[in-house]
């Protein structure tokens, strides 16, 4: 089966600030997935509109594995609940 085409383009990139580490405490993909919604979403009019699929893709990780991490920063109140664009397909 040949594998699909990465959203994630050569000259794309996400901004890692340290208090998403420090204060937060994340690490890991969960750090990299509110990194990524974040960087969409600093101003109060903009919010994130992608799926799991393109969170997946900058991870280098699985759909299933994101749903985990989105589920995670939901518990603990750093993102609200993800809107249904993100169970879509691609």
């Amino acid at each position: 089966m040949p594998k699909r085409k990465s959203a994630v383009k050569n000259n794309n990139h996400i901004i890692l600030h340290g208090w998403m580490i420090n204060d937060l405490n994340l690490k890991g993909n969960e750090l990299l997935v509110f990194a990524i919604i974040y960087g969409f979403s600093q101003d109060e009019n903009s919010y994130f509109t992608g799926t799991a699929q393109y969170l997946a893709d900058w991870t280098n990780s699985t759909r299933r594995g994101v749903m985990k991490n989105l589920h995670s920063l939901i518990e603990k109140g750093l993102i609200i609940e993800p809107l249904k664009d993100l169970y879509k397909d691609e």
